[in-house]
């Protein structure tokens, strides 16, 4: 199987990640906003606090029993505080640790002056949202935490996805290098076909013992739909989309990585440098086909007639053609599709 490393990773998104697009999309309010504007479900924004003299004004009393606060440029999870229900003195985070307003109101300021966020030493803004409910179907694999999905794209094509989910050891956080599950999705059906816990493959989820294998993904359609709006809305050609399942509001987007990690290839035990060869293959099939089709409309207006098709309509078809017979293609097994 082609494997996709590091050196030909970091080629490929040169080659089609703009530099303004991957400095827009390190921004998670600013990537927020395009996504919900091309139609991508996004989690509801409670507030965004931008300074300190929004912060002073800001009353911090009428936020939600539950709610989710981190940095608009935040780095791997790093100052996000998930808050699940109040109490005496103020809220009560996951980690069943209290949070006083006081403790919100410097932590804010921690976040303002980016200490948090990507690029370290510069402003930032808090965002603040609804706290994330995972699915029932998710919440009975995993002891606690959120579990997550990852699907990468190639323009709208989807490429390879897998879901990450929480441990006992992992802390409740859906990340692999923290000891959270691998879980690797078929397109098709959305139910998992392979797990793996680091180096060695799982068939139960460690904490729970819940079966893994054959386990299916609620809104699957609907999540895979949401990851393929993706590139076009943030101008990036390779992405790989988070998104998670959450229990009233069903599929959202928490977030587009414009540099995606490699892992998911061990999980899907798949490279993804063949999927991506066959893709560009069929982009390239995708543009003689409009090539043609510009051209036979061009004949036809200048013979008077009616054009035979729309070159845009033949781009759009041929797209999705693109789009089905590669995700098909992704479905055998995994010795023949890798």
């Amino acid at each position: 199987m082609a494997i996709l490393g590091m050196n030909r990773r970091n080629a490929l998104i040169a080659r089609l990640n703009p530099r303004e697009a991957i400095k827009g999309v390190n921004q998670k309010f600013e990537t927020k906003q395009r996504l919900a504007a091309a139609g991508v479900p996004v989690p509801p924004t409670l507030a965004l606090i931008g300074d300190e003299a929004k912060s002073a004004a800001f009353d911090y009393a009428s936020l939600p029993d539950a709610f989710a606060i981190k940095p608009n440029r935040g780095r791997r999870g790093e100052g996000v505080i998930l808050v699940d229900g109040r109490v005496k003195g103020g809220w009560r985070k996951l980690s069943g640790e209290v949070l006083t307003e006081k403790a919100l109101r410097a932590h804010v300021t921690r976040i303002l002056a980016g200490e948090l966020s990507l690029e370290g030493g510069n402003s930032d803004a808090a965002l603040i949202e609804p706290l994330i409910r995972a699915h029932p179907d998710f919440a009975r694999m995993v002891p606690f935490g959120l579990p997550d999905i990852r699907i990468i794209c190639l323009g709208d094509v989807p490429l390879m996805a897998m879901t990450r989910l929480p441990t006992q050891e992992s802390g409740g956080r859906a990340n692999l290098h923290q000891g959270a599950v691998g879980a690797a999705i078929d397109f098709r059906s959305g139910t998992i076909f392979r797990a793996v816990l680091g180096q060695d493959e799982v068939f139960e989820h460690p904490s729970t013992n819940v079966a893994l294998i054959g386990a299916g993904l609620p809104f699957w359609r609907e999540t895979v739909a949401a990851a393929r709006r993706c590139s076009g809305a943030l101008g990036l050609g390779y992405v790989g989309v988070d998104l998670v399942i959450d229990a009233t509001r069903g599929v959202q987007v928490l977030e587009c990585n414009a540099y995606p990690g490699l892992e998911i290839q061990n999980v899907n035990g798949a490279g993804l440098g063949s999927r991506i060869a066959l893709v560009e293959r069929l982009q390239r099939e995708r543009a003689r086909a409009a090539r043609r089709a510009g051209t036979e409309a061009a004949h036809s207006r200048t013979a008077g007639m009616r054009p035979v098709k729309d070159p845009r309509a033949a781009l759009r078809d041929a797209g999705r053609r693109i789009a089905d017979r590669v995700t098909g293609a992704f479905l055998l097994p995994v010795s023949l599709a890798a």
